[in-house]
Parts: structure tokens; sequence; C-alpha cells
């Protein structure tokens, strides 16, 4: 947390830490940005603990569709530009399963690579109607989680997705 003098503990401090960066904030600082909404997310997020049949589902999905992902940058780098818009429809619905994940208590970004791992490890041998079912599914889900996202969950959502397709499409 923020040093700040003559505030309170817990999540007033918070609330006010976050009141104090957001007001303070160049209007051109991302950074500072990202930081006062990760404040309002520690003050008004739940921090319930990580259901682990939830996080496998999750890194199911994010196993899905990295794959896809991977393959329309591959795509779009070879010059086919059309295909701009799903791919960044697709980051964005992976960021959104991710923040979710985050919001529920999976905090330990070791623990969430394994679970990617791992269930990367499990499609290596499934047919494509299987994982386009899959992707389907997990689609689904990532609307219905972007749906349900306050203005400031959409915010981080669509800037992780941008800076994600803007990595990917610089990659050779």
């Amino acid at each position: 947390m923020l040093p700040l003098r003559g505030v309170g503990m817990g999540v007033a401090r918070r609330v006010d830490e976050c009141m104090c960066v957001t007001f303070r904030t160049p209007v051109g600082d991302p950074i500072r940005r990202l930081i006062a909404l990760a404040c309002l997310g520690m003050a008004f997020g739940t921090h319930a603990a990580p259901d682990a049949a939830r996080a496998d589902e999750t890194a199911n999905c994010i196993a899905v569709m990295q794959t896809h992902t991977d393959d329309l940058a591959r795509q779009v780098r070879a010059g086919q530009k059309t295909l701009e818009g799903p791919l960044r429809a697709e980051l964005v619905r992976a960021a959104a399963l991710v923040g979710r994940t985050y919001l529920d208590g999976l905090r330990d970004g070791d623990e969430a690579k394994a679970r990617l791992h791992a269930a990367q490890e499990r499609q290596k041998g499934w047919d494509a109607p299987r994982r386009a079912s899959l992707r389907q599914t997990c689609d689904k889900r990532a609307d219905a989680e972007l749906a349900g996202a306050s203005r400031a969950e959409r915010f981080v959502v669509e800037r992780v997705a941008r800076a994600r397709m803007k990595r990917m499409l610089e990659a050779p």
C-alpha cells in the first residue's frame, strides 16, 4: 500500500489511497491509472479462496484460447489484417477470464503457470472438434464475465488485451 499520513487502516485506507492516486494521476500516465484500478479492486474485489476446479477450467480455456490466438497472430503477421478484429476479441475474452480468476483469489503466478502448463499438456492429444467445442464454451463464459464487468474492470481487460496483441504482432 502507498504510505499516506493520517489515513486509517483497512478498506477505508485502500479507498483513500486509490482516490489519492486517481485524483493526482496525470491523464497521460496509464501505469498510474492501472495502479489506481488495482487499488479499487483491492478495496472492493472479493477475496475468496480460489476454487481449484474453477481455476483448472479457466486454465483449460486459456490454453485453448492461446492456441487459437497464436494461430490468428501468425496469420495477421503474414498479411491477413482482416483477422485483427477476431484476434483482439479473443484476447479480450482471455483477459476477462484471467482477471476473474485473479479476483476470485488465485494470485500465485507460479500456480497459475503450472495449471496452464498442465492444461496445455492435456490438450496436446485432443482433436480439432474437441478443442473447438471447448473454445465455444469458454467464449460464452468470457462473454458472460465481460457483460457483468464494471467499467473499471472492462478498462483493465481492454488495456491488457491491447498490450498482449501488440506484443504478439511484434513477435517474429
